[in-house]
């Protein structure tokens, strides 16, 4: 199970939204959180930082390797592992992932009056579409769908 948390950037613009995997980790872990219209107000610290389509998380990596490795894990954490393996990372492929998909559904739904195949297929056309628009832009989440 994972811990879906909803968190604002620092200069309290653009909310993201995030999940645990396995909520091993604390929502606190999550140090600070800069969107690419903030992201200039980090002072940039790859040991402790990782970076995605604009936006820069920074974690607490101190307690985030403590709890890791209290639950096992007895390789080198890193903010990217943090990230790409779920720990603390978009819920979905972008921050705001889960809010467009809602809105891409809402925009197919008078499909669902006629015919269901071409509601299907429309959904399947503009979700590829979509993900392949995430991917041309850089996300990293998205390039290993």
């Amino acid at each position: 199970m994972c811990l879906s948390i909803r968190r604002t950037c620092v200069c309290g613009k653009t909310e993201a939204q995030f999940m645990h995997r396995d909520n091993i980790l604390p929502e606190a872990i999550l140090v600070n959180l800069y969107c690419p219209a903030c992201c200039g107000q980090a002072d940039w610290d790859g040991e402790a930082m990782t970076e995605d389509g604009g936006w820069i998380l920074e974690y607490d990596m101190e307690g985030a390797r403590f709890l890791l490795w209290d639950k096992g894990m007895a390789r080198e954490v890193t903010p990217d592992i943090l990230f790409e393996e779920g720990y603390c990372s978009w819920n979905g492929l972008t921050p705001t992932d889960l809010a467009e998909r809602t809105r891409l559904h809402a925009s197919l739904a008078p499909l669902l009056q006629g015919d269901r195949l071409t509601y299907i297929n429309a959904l399947k056309k503009t979700m590829i579409t979509y993900v392949n628009e995430l991917k041309a832009a850089g996300w990293r989440k998205a390039q290993h769908v």
